[in-house]
């Protein structure tokens, strides 16, 4: 599934095919220049918080059910 993440200080929006809450670990961790694809879990999933309806990392947000913003 593609979703629409969107970087909250820039309004950049990032569009990534898997799940929502990996591609905002994706999001966040490519924009601190890290694409080890395979460390992110380990490296970034304590970051993400979870809310009612997104994913949030950093300043990257992400709707659960992949809706674009």
């Amino acid at each position: 599934m593609a979703c629409t993440v969107m970087n909250l200080s820039t309004g950049e929006k990032l569009i990534y095919t898997c799940s929502s809450k990996e591609a905002v670990i994706a999001a966040f961790a490519q924009s601190k220049n890290d694409y080890n694809t395979w460390n992110y879990k380990e490296n970034y999933d304590h970051l993400v918080e979870e809310g009612k309806l997104t994913f949030i990392c950093g300043d990257f947000s992400v709707f659960k059910d992949g809706r674009m913003f």
